[in-house]
């Protein structure tokens, strides 16, 4: 306060030459009172502007003297940017305006740089034909040169996933039922000619007394030969499922079924274990 008192006191005891001059100190004070504020609410930029008004030759000595000081804390301390755009090309362009909402902060870029002052700050780039570009950015005090870019370019999109080829040409998994199916078929028969030429043997020797022990194990190669054959059909049948409805590779090593061949005494039983 008491600074500002002098300030007021240089300017009052100064003659008045002509209103030209009236005017001249008016401006001086209340820039110098403006520098001060500016400065306390961060507006550097404004403030620097003040500052060049209050420390200019007419102004009083002792107003010229702070304000001169406070011009130079004022530059070292106010950010500087520079603005820099590129079109969908990637080449940098110029022909690009600049606001921070609604104030135009670039007409057209020119490659200098501008003072900004210190904190969050949103910009958009707008350039004729394309979509607006917005930054938001942070300029700390002190900082020079920043560089602040936006690209006009597109990003290109990313490639859609593509879904699962099915298996080209003949699929594995009904080849390979379908061979166990037929294997299957060929064990059937192998066990029943054992159970016949089993069956023979008994009516040539023991016919019609023969004993159960004698008789069971020729029961039981017909048992089997059944089963097996049942489950060959089995096999058969679903390989021609698959086989019309088969999916990806992926999906037929998934549904491959697990054979069990278990033998036992006068032939064997096949088993078949998978997802169908």
């Amino acid at each position: 306060m008491k600074t500002r008192a002098l300030v007021f006191l240089a300017a009052a005891t100064i003659p008045l030459a002509a209103p030209a001059s009236a005017t001249t100190k008016k401006e001086c004070v209340a820039s110098y009172e403006q520098t001060q504020s500016l400065r306390k609410e961060g507006k550097l930029a404004s403030a620097q502007e003040a500052a060049l008004v209050c420390s200019h030759n007419d102004c009083p000595r002792v107003v010229r003297k702070d304000c001169t000081e406070w011009l130079a804390e004022i530059e070292k301390s106010l950010p500087t940017v520079v603005l820099v755009a590129r079109d969908e090309k990637g080449d940098e362009t110029a022909d690009v305006r600049v606001f921070e909402g609604d104030k135009l902060v670039r007409e057209r870029l020119d490659g200098k740089a501008m003072p900004m002052d210190p904190g969050e700050h949103v910009l958009r780039f707008e350039r004729d034909g394309a979509e607006p570009v917005t930054r938001k950015v942070i300029v700390h005090e002190g900082d020079k040169l920043v560089r602040i870019e936006a690209s006009f370019k597109k990003e290109p999109k990313a490639p859609e996933e593509k879904p699962a080829e099915k298996g080209s040409g003949v699929p594995i998994a009904p080849i390979v039922i379908g061979g166990v199916g037929i294997l299957g078929l060929g064990a059937a028969g192998v066990i029943g000619l054992l159970g016949l030429s089993a069956k023979s043997d008994l009516e040539a020797s023991c016919a019609p007394r023969c004993t159960d022990a004698a008789v069971d194990p020729i029961r039981t190669k017909f048992l089997a030969a059944d089963i097996t054959a049942a489950a060959s059909v089995v096999l058969l049948g679903t390989a021609a499922v698959v086989y019309f409805t088969s999916g990806s590779r992926d999906e037929q090593k998934s549904a491959m079924p697990r054979i069990e061949f278990a033998p036992t005494i006068g032939g064997g039983f096949l088993s078949l274990r998978g997802a169908f």
